[in-house]
């Protein structure tokens, strides 16, 4: 089988009306030399089905399935990057879809200059919230030389992702004992040796977040990112370790709080109009 250029990892549970729609985005893509591989992490809706019959008509789509439900994301994407093929990983969550021009222009900003990771501008809306804000608008995001800034906060969203598989394989698989927090320590790890490149182009269609997604579990979130920040001590100057924990700290307290409080904090800590 020719080796694609692109394996794209697509982990879901029970999303078949959304699966639907990011496999779409994935077959309308302009660069078309691509695998995708959908990981069903036991569905008991029809996915099967949906997902058997887009293979039959496009060779492209693989399916595979893990053995029990697991809880997260992390296991069907580990699943999933170890039986890929292509040179490059993209990463899309069964409720997110692409623009068309996504990976045309990730994978070519990546041959073009030889870099290993890059990821891009997205909108988001809140399912509490009619309107939409850019993530550049509520997560800062930084190129080149990331590290102390992404240790600071993950500001970049997996479904933005294009990784050279090379340089995946060398510091994969993502950690299995994070339920939410294990691509932001993948992306770390990349960025302690590698530089990570911002793309400003909105090239993901709107995420939606709704109450009760990884994003929104707050207490489960932020004791996570102390988990993954303290495995980086021996790396960083005390001070600035010490600020960051000392964050994650407060922040627990200012989930509770009225969301106002918490815009103040942030504001002081980040720098940014909008927050997520």
């Amino acid at each position: 089988m020719k080796r694609p250029v692109v394996s794209v990892i697509l982990p879901t549970y029970n999303r078949v009306d959304r699966l639907a729609v990011a496999m779409a985005s994935v077959k309308r893509q302009t660069f078309e030399d691509w695998e995708l591989i959908i990981v069903d992490d036991c569905s008991t809706d029809n996915t099967k089905q949906v997902i058997s019959s887009w293979k039959y008509t496009d060779d492209r789509i693989r399916h595979l399935e893990t053995r029990k439900n697991s809880g997260s994301p992390v296991i069907p994407r580990n699943l999933g990057c170890g039986h890929a093929f292509g040179k490059y990983l993209a990463f899309l969550d069964s409720d997110d879809s692409w623009r068309k021009e996504k990976l045309e222009t990730q994978v070519g900003y990546l041959e073009a200059t030889g870099e290993a990771f890059s990821y891009h501008d997205l909108l988001v809306r809140y399912e509490d919230r009619r309107s939409s804000v850019f993530w550049s608008k509520m997560s800062t995001c930084h190129s080149g030389e990331v590290f102390p800034f992404l240790l600071k906060k993950n500001f970049v969203p997996t479904s933005s992702v294009v990784i050279r598989k090379d340089v995946y394989d060398k510091y994969g698989p993502m950690d299995m004992s994070l339920d939410i927090s294990h691509d932001w320590d993948l992306w770390l790890k990349v960025a302690f040796e590698y530089q990570l490149h911002f793309i400003p182009d909105i090239l993901v269609g709107t995420l939606d977040i709704h109450s009760g997604t990884v994003i929104s579990e707050a207490h489960k979130r932020r004791k996570e990112s102390r988990r993954v920040v303290k495995r980086w001590t021996p790396y960083v100057d005390g001070m600035w370790y010490r600020k960051i924990m000392l964050y994650y700290y407060v922040m627990e307290i200012f989930d509770i709080l009225p969301y106002s409080w918490q815009q103040r904090i942030r504001a002081r800590w980040y720098k940014q109009e909008r927050y997520k």
